[in-house]
């Protein structure tokens, strides 16, 4: 599979929500690279299992919590 990431829409992204822009084009590669090897997020229940991770993976990059501002 191919991971397309569009670079007007990722610096718009990441201006919006005040984020590196390496940062957010990170955490978009690795969100595209987990689709790949089948996870999703059709359901809360693979929805938390994909975020968390995600979180492990940027973690490890040195990347903060792409979802910590997320309203619950």
């Amino acid at each position: 599979g191919d991971i397309a990431i569009a670079y007007e829409t990722t610096r718009r992204e990441a201006d919006e929500e005040q984020k590196p822009f390496d940062h957010h084009l990170s955490h978009l590669a690795v969100h595209g690279f987990l689709h790949l090897i089948g996870y999703d997020h059709e359901n809360d229940d693979d929805a938390e299992d994909m975020e968390a991770l995600e979180r492990e993976i940027l973690s490890t990059l040195g990347i903060p919590d792409p979802y910590a501002d997320r309203i619950a």
